[in-house]
């Protein structure tokens, strides 16, 4: 028999997908960046696995409702307990550098 896993009430997952929506349209307008790297991905993902939230049978949390595949790979996103939290590092270590590249381009 599995355990039964709880989630929070469709509404409330409605809402945390309403905010992430908005939260996410916002930073793709002022910063470009919409996901993280691959190395910031998995160890999201592997905060994650060692959770008492997670579940493993979906890929999903239990605390927020979503689906970690997805959530773990947004810049704007972050875990509701507090244990990984939104990065724009990866945009700031390469999309910056390249707007410079293009903008000196540009001045060619």
């Amino acid at each position: 028999m599995t355990e039964e896993k709880n989630y929070p009430p469709l509404w409330k997952q409605g809402k945390n997908l309403a905010e992430f929506s908005f939260e996410l349209i916002k930073n793709a307008i002022h910063t470009g960046a919409l996901q993280v790297s691959d190395e910031i991905q998995s160890e999201r993902l592997e905060i994650c696995r060692n959770c008492e939230k997670y579940d493993a049978d979906q890929i999903r949390c239990t605390e927020c409702g979503c689906f970690l595949r997805n959530k773990v790979s947004f810049s704007i996103d972050s875990c509701p307990l507090g244990k990984w939290e939104a990065s724009n590092k990866d945009w700031m270590e390469m999309g910056f550098d390249a707007v410079i590249e293009d903008m000196e381009k540009n001045e060619s």
